[in-house]
């Protein structure tokens, strides 16, 4: 009803990114196998002499399939942690605490957008998404530090193997703080 301080985006505008932030994803995780596909085929052109059957064709064309994947998918994740990042920032910035009313605040919605651009991430390498390899690793940390979190030196984001939720993560602060390894969360 145009009773808002800001730009609200129309149910049209919505519908659009949410489609093509859903095409793109699908796209994007589906460069792998085309990847695959194409190198194996550059192979076959100029290394012909791969493809001559004989007994270990099977296995050396299952290992060059197995590290084309392994690459790619690889830099997929990177590259989809990478866009997360960007667009975090751009979208949304540095969050503050306190109250963002629906109709007194445009974070709601640039919050909404960027966890609809986050779709690609979050889609990639099935349940769990990227991050979930990443669980109790130092790249999570990383990760997490590049979106604003406050995480001190020897501290493991969800060290038990399983990714969790953490929506805000410039709202969060993790540190050591004694020397038997306690964790201090505060939010």
């Amino acid at each position: 009803m145009r009773d808002t301080k800001y730009f609200v985006f129309p149910y049209a505008m919505v519908l659009l990114i949410s489609c093509l932030a859903t095409s793109i994803s699908a796209l994007f995780w589906s460069i792998s196998a085309v990847g695959a596909a194409q190198i194996l085929r550059e192979i076959q052109l100029h290394i012909y002499h791969i493809f001559r059957v004989r007994w270990y064709r099977f296995g050396l064309l299952y290992g060059i399939t197995s590290m084309c994947f392994v690459v790619i998918l690889s830099l997929q994740g990177l590259l989809s942690m990478l866009w997360v990042i960007i667009t975090k920032w751009l979208v949304i910035g540095q969050r503050r605490p306190g109250s963002y009313d629906w109709d007194q605040s445009s974070y709601c919605q640039r919050w909404q957008l960027h966890l609809t651009l986050s779709r690609l991430m979050i889609k990639g390498y099935g349940y769990g998404g990227v991050l979930s390899p990443l669980a109790g690793s130092a790249y999570i940390v990383w990760f997490y530090r590049a979106l604003g979190a406050k995480i001190g030196k020897n501290c493991a984001i969800w060290a038990g193997g399983r990714a969790g939720l953490m929506t805000e993560p410039d709202l969060v602060q993790v540190s050591i703080i004694n020397s038997d390894s306690i964790l201090l969360p505060s939010y």
